[in-house]
């Protein structure tokens, strides 16, 4: 039976904690991540696998009789459109300058100067629009790279660039709020 509150439409953000080697401890940490994201506009689940054909002749004709998957893949793409300091320092792989003594006052980023891989411990989340506290969907403790992809596109009302994430090992854990 259809029911309507179990579909999924709202926001979400990425957080990634840069050259960690275990997961983090506290979701704390994650929300203080010099790598974080927000106002996800789109998401796509990549799915990802190899799969080894075998082909068998049977009465001089050659029929696929066997497939076996060999390689999984797991990742995302993320679209957002929120621009601020992490964004800007990821976006050009900067490293923080001095503000300027002007009015009015703007930082200033180096491009190029920080690692251009983007690798460390993520976590993904999901809102519906049933709750602003509570995550509907939620992947986190997982071993990632994310690069951008395409360009930043700065249109008359909108802006967005788009983050593709593989997952690595470990994996992490997804989790799934219960709503009836």
């Amino acid at each position: 039976m259809n029911n309507p509150n179990l579909t999924l439409a709202g926001t979400g953000d990425f957080s990634l904690i840069l050259g960690a080697t275990a997961a983090p401890v506290s979701e704390d940490d994650y929300d203080a991540a010099a790598a974080a994201f927000g106002n996800l506009k789109e998401v796509v689940v990549v799915n990802d696998q190899e799969v080894k054909d075998h082909f068998g002749t049977y009465r001089g004709v050659r029929i696929l009789d066997h497939s076996v998957t060999t390689q999984l893949r797991k990742g995302y793409k993320l679209k957002f459109d929120e621009f601020e300091e992490r964004a800007v320092r990821s976006l050009f792989y900067a490293e923080k300058g001095e503000p300027t003594i002007t009015t009015p006052v703007y930082d200033t980023f180096v491009p190029f100067t920080a690692p251009q891989s983007l690798r460390g411990f993520g976590r993904v989340r999901l809102w519906d629009t049933s709750s602003q506290e509570n995550p509907r969907m939620y992947h986190k403790d997982f071993l990632c790279v994310a690069r951008f992809e395409g360009d930043f596109t700065l249109g008359e009302d909108y802006s967005e660039y788009e983050l593709r994430v593989e997952v690595l090992s470990p994996v992490g854990t997804v989790y799934l709020r219960q709503d009836t």
